[in-house]
C-alpha cells in the first residue's frame, strides 16, 4: 500500500513539472508573438534574458516559416 509521503512526493513532482512546462510555453509564446508583431530580434533576446542572440533565432525561424506559408496562399490563387 502507498503511504501518504510517497503520494505527496509524486504530487509535488508532477506539480513542479507542470509549472516548468507552463513557464517554457509562456516564454515561447511571448517570443513568437513579439517577433510576429514586428519587434526586432535583439530586443526580444534581451526581454527573454538570453545572453546570446543565437538562442532567440529559434523563434525567428518560426516566424519566417509563417511568412512563407502566407506567400504560398497568394501563389495558390493564381494557379
Amino acid at each position: 500500500m502507498l503511504n501518504t509521503n510517497y503520494l505527496s512526493f509524486i504530487y509535488s513532482f508532477l506539480l513542479s513539472l507542470a509549472f516548468l512546462l507552463l513557464m517554457h510555453t509562456s516564454r515561447h509564446t511571448f517570443a513568437t508573438m513579439m517577433l510576429t508583431l514586428g519587434a526586432d530580434l535583439y530586443t526580444v533576446s534581451k526581454l527573454l534574458g538570453h545572453a546570446n542572440v543565437k538562442t532567440t533565432q529559434i523563434y525567428a525561424k518560426i516566424v519566417d516559416s509563417k511568412k512563407v506559408e502566407a506567400v504560398n496562399l497568394v501563389d495558390s490563387v493564381f494557379d
